[in-house]
């Protein structure tokens, strides 16, 4: 198991150069050879996302008032802790609604659509997950015998089969 702390992560140009994204997880190897990769993206002003053929995609607003996101033309408004689906082949772009937002981004490519992002709030368990992601401030999770505190963006990686109890906080679950 690994805590992968949100502020030690190097940002990387998104594909189009518009944007700033932090690789929190990948089944393989950067740019292109992968079939799934989860990160956050600092999202600071209205701007078009990059085209990623062939790739199921998914945005949670971890941070922030939210954003409106228009796909093919049509605006979906991703209030915090929201979960929006879409193709890698569609159009978007992304409004502020008022200020800066962070958020995280699910990306899959040849995998089951069953394999998706999940919100899960103080109380409940998490089970058969990857990767774990406080949002909206902090989070207590337990994992095994271990607890174990989180702050905004902070994940726990590489623990597979063990069951995670939220004590407090909301996180997102891959």
């Amino acid at each position: 198991m690994i805590v992968q702390r949100a502020s030690q992560r190097a940002g990387v140009p998104w594909r189009n150069g518009l944007g700033v994204q932090y690789e929190i997880a990948c089944d393989g190897s950067l740019p292109d050879d992968w079939t799934w990769r989860l990160s956050t993206a600092d999202i600071t002003q209205s701007v078009p996302f990059s085209f990623y053929p062939g790739v199921k995609r998914e945005v949670c607003v971890a941070d922030g008032s939210g954003v409106v996101l228009s796909i093919n033309g049509i605006d979906h408004r991703c209030e915090p802790q929201s979960i929006t689906s879409f193709s890698g082949d569609d159009v978007v772009a992304a409004a502020l609604i008022d200020s800066p937002v962070q958020a995280l981004n699910l990306m899959l490519r040849g995998v089951s659509t069953a394999r998706v992002l999940n919100v899960v709030r103080a109380g409940q368990h998490v089970v058969q997950c990857q990767v774990v992601v406080a949002l909206t401030g902090s989070a207590t999770v337990e994992i095994g015998n271990q607890v174990l505190e989180l702050q905004l963006l902070d994940a726990i990686v590489d623990f597979a089969g063990i069951d995670v109890i939220i004590r407090i906080g909301d996180i997102a679950a891959f």
